[in-house]
């Protein structure tokens, strides 16, 4: 073969290289190409063993055209990353037909170290990259064994050969994460895999927020510098909704959002800073605490409070956030506002506006009274759960009078309705509610089934304030975590996905959580941090410090590394039995029995044995066996068995000095 046979070991690492490559991309591959590449594989083993020959080439050419069919019907002429990687996939497993010389294993396991980057495009846990750094080395040790001889098959060789190229990059890799400029990773891009993100819509109907609950899929998490608020005031504020049209919330059209005027906010408590990591929802709204004064960059603040991010986040996010407790927002509406969070549809729901007026008087026409009188009304009858039924067109009075029971979106949307018909401005807040404090990394994490919606109301001269009706019907639910909440009451909420959260395994899953936190903290996210820790370390930021740090520790990793390839190594024997020889002939030259230059083993055992009586047996039963291993026709492995136990013997029974 031009180029040079390949030997059995490197066609097996080869191979190995290819499917372990493969196998992060299964969940999301057709699966024909899953199984054209065991189909290549097994070809390319009867192929090396002649049982096979090469495929002709009108075969190939059949092969390349079904899978350019295939590609085109299963990825529906979207030429997205996707499609990319299944391209590469199946190149991959079409070129182990056709290795004819040793540049075509190399073409193969070049694209194999190109496909095993993109598995990050669809994953960047932990996990993933030990895996990767595992398929890197299974590939580097293929590339030792085809350039080696076709006969040599020395499989710990090639891992030793592999490992001794990977260990020396290592620090060079650090020094490059911790010092490089952090650059945007090519694979930020947008990827559908045909698997819907859970996470708060923009628009709220009956029963959106319950099927939020369903989901143990995390939300994001926050890390606070200073005290961590209680639960009663971790309302993660998302969306605010205004639009009413008889059953569902939505925010206003996009000309009305952008008349808006901000909203203005006054302080009442101190700031407090925190950090949060949102995990990637394929939408561009983040969360807050409420209220929000100030966020990062690349953060924009919405005329109602609300943070929006540039672009849909399609990967993890991470930002800083200054919030306070205690505010004053808004004291003065315009009429135009007034009107805009009074906005009713012109019929439907006529009992729960009856009901508003009805309220109205009772209360006096004071707002406060009314909305005691709704909240009183509420805590007597009504139940909260995840499975209220169905709601029809007037979903507010079937939730009122008829099945008075409901989630957080039901309680939220029949008192933002009862409010404006009784004359109180009003709005739905959609976000997110509580949070499980991890003991071992100290952060809050949110999870799907915290989503949660209250109400803002609006009273002349104090503004918007904060009112939350399923505190009325499960105060428990706010003051506690929804996870604690759902578990004490488990018979009415059996469809929330907890998870593994009881005793000993929601620890292991905290600290596995927290192991994983410290990841997406520390190294995706590391660009947003690595400016002020260079500061830090530097002591400034000029240039020539830049210069001078990058230069020094990559001068001292190269110095190193080069220092470990031409450095002088022993001659210590690969063979165990020449290895325990050689421990013996040391052991016996401190004791002043040294070997002369030309005297043999077995003459030189012979001629010390009567040095030593106790052990005299012993060697000259070893020189014995030397003499028939070196010059027996026919070696026996029992007689090479019994020289390994007879240095052990030796060594253990001489004395180490004299």
């Amino acid at each position: 073969m031009k180029g040079g046979m390949i030997s059995r070991t490197a066609v097996v690492w080869q191979l190995l290289a290819v499917l372990l490559v493969v196998l992060p991309h299964l969940q999301w591959l057709p699966l024909w190409v899953p199984a054209l590449v065991v189909v290549t594989i097994g070809a390319r083993l009867m192929i090396h063993s002649g049982r096979w020959s090469f495929p002709h080439w009108l075969v190939k050419a059949m092969l390349v055209l079904a899978c350019s069919v295939g590609l085109i019907l299963s990825f529906n002429h979207q030429a997205g990353p996707e499609t990319m990687v299944a391209l590469l996939v199946v190149g991959l497993a079409l070129k182990l037909l056709e290795i004819y010389h040793r540049r075509d294993a190399l073409v193969v396991l070049f694209v194999t170290l190109f496909v095993a980057a993109t598995a990050f495009l669809f994953n960047e846990s932990v996990w993933m990259a030990a895996y990767v750094l595992l398929v890197v080395g299974l590939a580097l040790a293929a590339l030792n064994s085809i350039q080696q001889s076709s006969h040599a098959n020395r499989y710990r060789d090639n891992l030793k050969t592999a490992l001794r190229l990977l260990l020396p990059a290592i620090p060079f890799m650090l020094v490059l994460f911790f010092l490089f400029p952090r650059l945007e990773p090519f694979w930020s891009v947008t990827i559908d895999s045909g698997q819907g993100t859970t996470g708060l819509s923009d628009e709220l109907s009956p029963g959106d927020v319950s099927k939020l609950a369903q989901s143990s899929e995390l939300a994001f998490r926050a890390t606070f510098a200073g005290d961590v608020p209680p639960p009663e005031q971790r309302y993660w504020r998302s969306l605010v909704l205004s639009e009413f049209d008889g059953r569902r919330w939505t925010r206003p059209a996009m000309q009305i959002r952008r008349q808006l005027r901000p909203e203005k906010l006054t302080p009442l408590s101190v700031a407090q800073n925190y950090d949060v990591i949102m995990e990637a929802s394929r939408r561009p709204w983040l969360v807050a605490l409420d209220q929000p004064v100030s966020a990062g960059r690349g953060v924009r603040m919405t005329p109602v409070r609300t943070l929006r991010a540039d672009q849909p986040l399609e990967r993890r996010r991470q930002y800083r956030v200054e919030s306070v407790a205690e505010y004053q927002l808004q004291p003065l509406l315009t009429s135009q506002e007034k009107q805009r969070y009074l906005q009713l549809p012109l019929g439907g729901n006529p009992k729960s506006r009856t009901l508003a007026r009805q309220l109205l008087v009772e209360g006096g026409g004071e707002a406060s009274r009314v909305i005691s009188l709704l909240l009183e009304r509420f805590n007597r009858t009504f139940i909260y759960t995840l499975e209220p039924g169905y709601l029809g067109r007037d979903s507010v009075d079937q939730f009122l009078f008829e099945t008075q029971q409901g989630y957080c979106e039901h309680f939220a949307s029949a008192t933002t309705f009862v409010l404006r018909s009784a004359g109180i401005p009003a709005r739905v807040v959609t976000g997110y509610q509580g949070g499980e404090w991890n003991p071992y990394e100290g952060y809050l994490q949110v999870r799907q089934y915290d989503a949660h919606a209250w109400v803002e109301y609006w009273l002349p001269g104090h503004g918007w304030q904060r009112l939350d009706p399923t505190a009325a019907v499960a105060p428990e639910r706010i003051r506690s975590s929804a996870q604690d909440f759902f578990r004490a009451n488990e018979s009415r909420f059996s469809g929330v996905g907890l998870g593994l959260n009881t005793g000993w395994l929601r620890n292991l899953r905290q600290r596995y959580d927290a192991f994983n936190y410290g990841w997406h903290r520390w190294v995706l996210n590391y660009q947003g941090q690595q400016a002020n820790l260079l500061h830090d370390w530097l002591g400034g930021g000029e240039q020539w410090r830049k210069a001078l740090a990058w230069l020094l520790p990559t001068a001292l990793v190269f110095g190193l590394s080069f220092w470990w390839l031409i450095r002088p190594r022993g001659s210590r024997p690969k063979d165990p039995l020449q290895r325990l020889l050689m421990q013996l002939e040391q052991r016996l030259a401190a004791l002043e029995a040294e070997r002369f230059p030309a005297e043999s083993l077995s003459m030189w055992l012979q001629r010390i044995a009567e040095h030593w009586p106790e052990q005299r047996a012993l060697m000259l039963r070893l020189a014995f066996l030397d003499d028939r291993q070196r010059y027996s026709a026919q070696p026996k492995s029992g007689q090479r068995r019994e020289m390994l136990q007879l240095c052990r013997q030796l060594l253990r029974l001489l004395p180490r000095r004299r």
